[in-house]
């Protein structure tokens, strides 16, 4: 029973998932460069303990609001982020707390060790 069965289960599995629609294949292509940037992958782990204006955010990542606004910016128009008005402050924060989880899952030690 034991391979058969398993590679079986494996190809049936895989044959039952949805494959990617066009407009899921642009929004994961937008978002990996979106979260291609360093700066902008500190952003989200920062954004990961409270939501915060631009200036709390460079400060907490020794930058300059202006360079920090661009990569926010960028996260923005990706979906990955989120913000809003208080009076005169922009405030951000992250859009869905799955996008830590994706950041830490392609950051893990074991994704990393499955390079060929």
């Amino acid at each position: 029973m034991g391979v058969y069965v398993h590679m079986h289960m494996h190809v049936w599995a895989y044959a039952r998932m949805k494959r990617l629609t066009d407009e899921q294949v642009g929004l994961v292509t937008r978002r990996a460069r979106a979260l291609s940037d360093g700066t902008r992958v500190r952003i989200i782990d920062v954004l990961a303990r409270a939501e915060q204006p631009v200036g709390q955010i460079a400060v907490a990542l020794d930058s300059h609001p202006s360079t920090i606004s661009k990569h926010l910016q960028v996260l923005f128009h990706a979906g990955l982020v989120e913000r809003r008005r208080s009076a005169s402050t922009v405030i951000y924060s992250i859009a869905d707390a799955e996008v830590l989880d994706w950041c830490r899952y392609f950051g893990s030690a074991s994704l990393a060790r499955a390079r060929p």
